[in-house]
């Protein structure tokens, strides 16, 4: 395609799950449209690998978070994709040399949902402190923190409890048989995407916008950006005129998180796990892993590392955080755990110079941030992804619906 030669409706920046879902959208409303990305495959933060292991490995989003409210997950069962249902919980803790107790597990458990309910309540009277701050008082309080971060991308003391309370939870955590990225690919089929074509920089200062990429430069009536808060934060793409102070301090706000992945194949002789178990392991007083066995009710088990702790393995370079996994397992199930495991692999998302990252995470005082975020600037630039929905951010859910809001916003400026 030779960019300089269309001239499309919209283009759209990025091909990850909200800029997927916004073509398709503007698609059926009529819309011409180009999607530019940047790395050398459609997907973004979703993403199935389907050659380290036999079993499918989404280096990405991989959960249908919300499910009884996720609109994925309505499709998913349209489409009749098999979905695994099954509740994940701690079987196996251990904390700096010590192994706990059922009971104590149990104690752990009831500390863990009274500390997100504490989380949600400061949020809920408009509090908008750090999470850490509302977290009760307990013996448990000091281990069992350690388990926000893989749920929010980073460390209780920096996220914004009001954030918390805005999500909109509900019942079911569920895996798609084949991937969530591989689900994703084949949603979004009938989109064309322009590959290895990063954009540089966006002018909306006229009656339309001209986007400058790699490829050439291309002009349209709208613009969608889609690309991650850190990506937006370290201004790799330039803005004329440049963007407004409240819609850089929104995009301060709302960092973009890490959350890293590592794949374990065991083989299948091993059977000291399944499907729904899970494993936490704690080192010192932040170096926490924890690790799901069981994916896909294979032998694929994966383990979680977020925050400053799996950016600090991050920099340590490739195999620390598998190692950091290794030693967990180890400590659970003995030396001899390791020799059943065939293959491993791990992600490393804030290295990834499209992402910066795994996905946003607001601090304190952005209550309102992600709306701010959202709001188009000329009524031709156009904001969408995980990070600009309150009730859903973080998630693949969030990122599907912000294209689709984003397209509707287009729509409703052409009447």
């Amino acid at each position: 395609m030779s960019l300089s030669s269309s001239s499309p409706d919209v283009v759209i920046v990025g091909a990850g799950t909200a800029g997927l879902s916004a073509a398709k959208t503007l698609k059926k409303f009529g819309y011409s449209v180009v999607v530019l990305e940047a790395a050398a495959f459609a997907g973004g933060r979703c993403i199935t690998d389907n050659s380290t292991f036999k079993i499918p490995f989404d280096v990405g989003g991989s959960w249908l978070h919300s499910a009884k409210i996720n609109p994925l997950a309505r499709l998913a069962e349209k489409h009749g994709v098999c979905l695994h249902k099954e509740n994940w919980d701690w079987t196996w803790v251990y904390s700096n040399g010590t192994l706990l107790t059922p009971p104590q597990v149990k104690e752990y458990s009831k500390y863990h949902t009274s500390m997100w309910q504490e989380a949600n309540k400061a949020g809920a009277k408009y509090i908008d402190q750090p999470v850490e701050k509302t977290l009760p008082n307990s013996p448990w309080k000091n281990l069992v923190k350690n388990l926000i971060a893989p749920m929010l991308g980073a460390d209780p003391d920096v996220v914004s409890s009001a954030d918390v309370y805005q999500y909109a939870d509900a019942e079911g955590d569920w895996l798609l048989a084949g991937g969530l990225g591989a689900f994703i690919k084949n949603l979004h089929s009938d989109i064309d995407v322009v590959i290895n074509c990063p954009v540089s920089k966006i002018n909306y200062s006229g009656d339309g916008v001209k986007v400058e990429s790699s490829a050439g430069s291309i002009n349209a009536k709208y613009v969608i950006l889609t690309v991650s808060t850190g990506v937006l934060a370290a201004e790799h793409i330039k803005f004329n005129p440049q963007l407004p102070s409240w819609k850089l301090e929104a995009i301060n706000l709302l960092p973009t998180g890490l959350l890293n992945k590592i794949g374990l194949e065991f083989d299948s002789s091993w059977q000291g796990a399944q499907q729904g178990q899970v494993a936490n392991y704690l080192a010192n007083d932040s170096d926490f892993c924890t690790i799901n066995f069981g994916f896909y009710n294979t032998n694929l088990a994966v383990g979680f590392v977020a925050g400053r702790f799996a950016e600090q393995l991050e920099n340590e370079g490739v195999g620390a955080a598998t190692n950091f996994c290794l030693e967990g397992l180890k400590a659970i199930f003995g030396n001899n755990v390791t020799k059943y495991i065939n293959r491993t692999t791990e992600t490393a998302w804030k290295g990834n110079l499209y992402t910066l990252g795994s996905y946003s995470y607001a601090l304190p005082g952005s209550i309102d941030a992600r709306l701010r975020l959202s709001e188009t600037l000329a009524d031709r630039l156009f904001f969408a992804g995980e990070a600009t929905m309150p009730n859903a951010q973080a998630t693949v859910h969030g990122a599907y619906l912000s294209g689709i809001k984003v397209a509707e916003k287009i729509a409703l400026i052409d009447g």
